[in-house]
């Protein structure tokens, strides 16, 4: 579909699904689900609507989240931007007694007004565990060794997981003190990686605090496990030599995954300081710019809603995974069988179909009046596997034949057949 005709059909931003981009969304989601799953986490589903909490998700969430006034109380309700506040309010109320720790999975669609490459989006489709409840650099390597798996299963190569903790900047920051305004403009000069907007930003405090110069290096600090024992001669303010320890102790873990030749370190990664609160990673694809996953600690967030303040998760980017996931087999996408039946009643045809479906095959039948030709030129371009013809004569000679819609291949089978063809039939797709 072109941008114009998406323009006239929808509004700026959405994303449609035609059924062949909606069937691999789906199998991408259901090996989604199936990893989860096989990890002990267990499927919730959470409303499209949420209660408007000013600030929960941090400044740039709130500023990208659509509210609108409930009509039931007057109040202030909010398009789901994220699931983990969602799925945090519920561990502190309807799953309050369930013993510790949640393992829960989701696939969704979250609302945020942000632009990604350029171009406006407001839906996003997401994937992600959270797990509550359980203090342990364990659970961290344990979801980072999830979303490996997950995009490995779907056929991703090239992997990379960049790490960081969200204390280690937050531990720079106070040990130097900056006023508000000047702090925020220091974290976006790091966003930035700007090494000398940096170095005029804080060059009044060379002289006075030790660990200003490692936030002039953090461009820099990029790469293997020894930019943390760079760090950690250098750092002198404890948040952050604790924060670069617990990022060793992860690099070790991951060995035992077989991951360790997958992690880089980024640390002057700290995403939202306010959300997060340990460890932090983004799975990235070689030659990809955008992040595929992402997930971290966010134990402070949890405390506001009343549940354990232990928590931490992923999010895979089911827009980004379909992007950058080998296409695989598409075809048969139209369905396995058109029924094209020339007969009065119809009665053939509809007794083949209710025996396919039966039997888990996707079946249409072809009910517009139009020539053997037009049908099977119809099935070539929908990308039906195989078409079931029934001629003029099928209900006196009881016999359907099974072509294929390139019209090369012909196979004649008879009612008492019928069964047994159907049982011994192999997919193609």
């Amino acid at each position: 579909m072109s941008k114009r005709n998406l323009a006239k059909a929808m509004p700026s931003g959405s994303r449609v699904f035609l059924p062949a981009q909606a069937e691999r969304k789906k199998r991408i989601e259901s090996q989604l689900l199936e990893v989860f799953a096989q990890w002990g986490f267990r499927q919730i589903v959470t409303p499209a609507f949420d209660l408007y909490s000013p600030g929960s998700g941090g400044l740039v969430r709130d500023s990208q989240t659509f509210r609108l006034v409930d009509m039931e109380t007057g109040g202030l309700l909010a398009l789901r931007s994220d699931v983990t506040p969602q799925i945090a309010r519920l561990a502190g109320t309807m799953l309050a007694d369930h013993p510790r720790p949640l393992r829960l999975s989701y696939v969704t669609n979250v609302f945020r007004h942000a632009h990604v490459a350029g171009f406006l989006q407001r839906e996003y489709w997401q994937a992600g565990v959270e797990l509550i409840g359980l203090v342990s650099l364990e659970a961290d390597v344990e979801m980072i060794a999830i979303a490996m798996e997950c995009l490995e299963r779907n056929g991703v190569e090239n992997i990379r997981m960049s790490l960081s903790h969200a204390a280690f900047i937050r531990g720079l920051l106070d040990a130097v003190r900056l006023e508000e305004g000047l702090r925020s403009e220091v974290l976006e000069a790091i966003t930035r990686r700007d090494a000398s907007g940096l170095e005029g930003l804080l060059k009044p405090f060379l002289s006075k605090e030790e660990d200003v110069r490692i936030l002039l290096e953090l461009p820099d600090l990029f790469g293997d496990g020894k930019i943390l024992d760079r760090a950690l001669r250098t750092i002198k303010n404890a948040s952050s030599r604790r924060a670069i320890k617990e990022l060793k102790q992860v690099e070790r873990m991951l060995e035992l995954y077989g991951l360790s030749d997958r992690i880089v370190f980024d640390l002057s990664d700290f995403r939202n300081i306010d959300y997060y609160t340990g460890i932090l990673f983004d799975g990235f694809v070689e030659g990809w710019g955008y992040p595929v996953c992402c997930g971290g600690r966010y134990d402070r967030l949890l405390g506001l809603y009343g549940s354990d303040a232990l928590g931490t998760g992923i999010a895979i980017d089911v827009d980004q995974l379909l992007l950058v996931a080998p296409n695989g087999d598409m075809d048969g996408l139209g369905g396995d069988f058109l029924v094209i039946d020339f007969t009065l009643e119809k009665r053939i045809g509809i007794r083949v179909a209710r025996e396919l479906r039966a039997g888990g095959w996707r079946v249409a039948r072809d009910i517009i009046r139009r020539g053997l030709n037009e049908s099977l030129e119809y099935a070539r371009r929908a990308g039906v596997s195989r078409c079931i013809v029934v001629d003029k004569d099928g209900d006196k000679t009881g016999h359907f034949r099974v072509i294929e819609p390139s019209g090369k291949k012909s196979t004649t089978i008879h009612l008492e057949e019928l069964l047994v063809w159907v049982t011994g039939l192999e997919r193609k797709i």
